[in-house]
């Protein structure tokens, strides 16, 4: 680990400005559609589920190319249209980046919630976010009726015109910053490490459609078409009960008993009289089947992982402590699920958000050390390294990684935050975060709920009064980091971009395609995506009713970080379960770099202990189920099963998965047009 390969840089004739063009365009289209879309789809889809862009509450999907993908496929099928395989894979990347803004989780959602501040709660967060960050509650209510227009362009023009600048100020940092750390990281994680990134080998749908161009056999194109097949039939249903909501609710998911309104499929456990009456863990019980096909693409070891460390903190744990009297004893079996997961993750003895959060700083900080020589090496090419055709100099990832993140520090300290604080969340509690989560989806495709304002408590104390009293500039860095910045699935501002772009590396080494029109790609179609969406978001409010629309209404966010959820964390690096975290990623991970045959890593542990991502967004199961399923798979037919058979197959099934879900909200645009409903 931590040294350079030798490569031999081959030049490819440069990408022409006809292309360009091409790709431009087919990037403002993508975002004026997918924009306008999402705000149709009901929260099931727009929130927790599966979305066609940056969504899925713990595995983080970004299913809209295998789609492009499938579509091509079509066409290449029953037409003669042909592509080369260069430009394929960069329409490919290209509408994935135009994704990462315009659906709900890119932009949208964060206000649905921040919204409240101004009209629901004013008086008691409102003072906590500054005029350029959100307008006037009457401003606001201005949007909630269709035809509402003329309030976004005249009667409250003026306000709305700051808070626009802010956000693109605030999410063209983000980007500077996030892609710079792409360019840092790109060799690292790519060609020494060689993480597996498994949303990025959806690539196989790319090469499936190629071969079909070529007319060449390829028995990975039949399984990849049933698999979709299948999906669409599976979301036929939906479709209809879109259509005529007045119909019974196809599988229970929108309106049935115990099912959670904010993931697809997901039914509460503890809604089970008999599960919630003798067994202590909070989980979820997903018969959304993508729910078990997307941790199919992780590997095994992170699955085993991910379930051991699920199974023994939220499983085993909590069901020993109650017979000794913790939680209440038996009283404990008459709490919902919600009770019992703050309790087991924010709550003593266990403190297993403290376990998580620590395993994190971890893994970030064990990657700097076991990799030192590379990034000491990175240093000193920064600032020695010529320029070359095909690579993004290390030189630039640097400024833009410090261009970015003193762009967002100075935006903060406008915002009336103190100049510490400012720093601080910026270089260390948002780095630490999001670097963290990057590295693991990299690895597992896999995500986690992971807030880092804990950090805080070292330098402002164990307890703040409740807001209003809270300190304004804190009360708003505390919830930046939390929800609106890296808390869970809030994916366009920080996380997409490096998910995204460190994905679009990994797919530009299989197809050809250099880092530097990569590169280029994600930085053009960041800026146009940002452009696009940000106003376009409120003028689709404006224009259809926000109240009259099925998209995302969200509570006020602040709760999560105002004195009650502040004084209750503990400061994780002065408990046992901080110190135990820490060390246990750092033993995990020289154990499975020092014995090939080990079969436990960090990152597992690390989406297993986590709460929402496991006991919500996975369920305390599905790791187990997955990892017997691809366990088999791979020791009965070997390799050759797996990639010729069961890959096309599961991302056939995501594929048809997400045409579903495309479907129901074109739908339903459909039946506001019609119907006005």
């Amino acid at each position: 680990m931590g040294s350079e390969k030798s490569t031999t840089e081959v030049v490819a004739p440069p990408v022409s400005a006809k292309t360009w063009a091409y790709l431009i365009i087919y990037i403002v289209l993508l975002n004026l559609i997918i924009t306008v879309q999402n705000q149709f789809l009901p929260p099931h889809w727009g929130t927790g589920g599966f979305n066609i862009g940056p969504s899925g509450y713990t595995w983080a999907a970004m299913p809209l190319p295998y789609v492009f993908s499938f579509v091509m496929l079509i066409i290449f099928n029953y037409t003669g249209f042909r592509v080369d395989k260069r430009t394929f894979a960069l329409f490919y990347i290209a509408t994935m980046v135009s994704t990462w803004v315009s659906v709900n989780k890119g932009y949208a959602n964060i206000f649905s919630g921040l919204m409240n501040v101004r009209t629901t709660t004013e008086a008691v967060h409102g003072y906590a976010v500054p005029w350029f960050w959100l307008p006037s509650g009457d401003a606001i209510r201005g949007l909630y009726y269709r035809g509402s227009l003329h309030n976004f362009f005249v009667t409250y023009a003026h306000e709305w015109i700051p808070v626009i600048l802010t956000h693109f100020w605030w999410y063209i940092s983000s980007y500077v910053w996030m892609l710079g750390w792409a360019v840092v990281l790109r060799r690292l994680w790519i060609d020494i490490e060689v993480l597996p990134f498994p949303h990025a080998q959806g690539w196989i749908t790319g090469e499936i459609a190629l071969s079909a161009m070529e007319r060449k056999p390829d028995r990975r194109k039949k399984i990849f078409v049933i698999g979709a097949i299948i999906m669409i039939l599976f979301y036929v249903p939906y479709m209809v009960y879109t259509a005529n909501p007045s119909l019974p609710d196809p599988y229970g998911w929108l309106t049935g008993y115990g099912f959670i309104t904010f993931l697809s499929g997901a039914y509460d456990a503890c809604a089970n009289p008999v599960y919630m009456s003798t067994i202590a863990a909070p989980t979820f019980i997903h018969t959304d089947p993508l729910r078990y096909v997307f941790p199919f693409l992780a590997p095994l070891d992170f699955l085993l992982s991910m379930w051991v460390g699920g199974f023994i903190f939220l499983w085993i744990a909590p069901q020993i402590l109650t017979y000794f009297g913790y939680y209440g004893g038996s009283a404990w079996y008459t709490t919902g699920f919600w009770g019992r997961h703050g309790q087991i993750f924010f709550g003593p003895p266990l403190y297993v958000f403290a376990i998580c959060e620590a395993i994190g700083v971890g893994i970030v900080f064990f990657m700097f050390v076991f990799n030192w020589k590379y990034f000491a090496s990175m240093i000193k090419r920064a600032f020695s390294e010529k320029g070359s055709p095909t690579e993004v100099s290390y030189g630039l990832g640097v400024l833009m990684v410090l261009a970015g993140s003193i762009s967002l520090a100075i935006l903060f300290i406008v915002s009336t935050n103190e100049v510490l604080d400012s720093i601080l969340v910026v270089f260390i509690a948002l780095t630490v975060g999001i670097l963290a989560r990057a590295r693991t989806r990299a690895y597992s495709g896999g995500d986690v709920w992971y807030s880092q304002y804990w950090l805080f408590k070292p330098l402002w104390g164990e307890t703040m009064p409740a807001a209003p009293d809270f300190p304004a500039g804190k009360l708003f860095l505390t919830f930046h980091v939390n929800h609106t910045g890296i808390g869970f699935d809030e994916y366009g501002i920080y996380l997409a971009p490096i998910f995204g772009t460190m994905d679009s590396y990994k797919i530009g080494s299989m197809a050809g395609v250099d880092s530097k029109t990569i590169f280029k790609l994600v930085l053009i179609g960041s800026i146009i995506s940002i452009l696009i969406v940000i106003p376009l978001v409120w003028i689709v409010w404006h224009t259809f009713g926000y109240m009259e629309i099925p998209t995302v209404k969200e509570w006020d966010w602040f709760w999560w970080v105002d004195a009650g959820a502040y004084n209750s964390r503990i400061n994780v690096f002065a408990s046992w379960q901080g110190w135990f975290g820490f060390l246990l990623a750092g033993l995990l991970i020289f154990l499975k770099s020092r014995y090939i045959w080990w079969p436990l890593e960090p990152i597992g542990f690390f989406v297993g202990v986590s709460p929402f991502s496991m006991p919500c967004g996975a369920g305390v199961f599905t790791p187990f189920i997955v990892w017997v399923i691809k366990l088999l798979v791979i020791k009965v037919g070997g390799r050759k099963l797996y990639d010729e058979v069961a890959l096309p197959a599961a991302f056939g099934l995501i594929v048809g998965g997400t045409i579903g879900v495309l479907s129901c909200g074109i739908i339903a645009i459909v039946r506001y047009i019609l119907f006005g409903l």
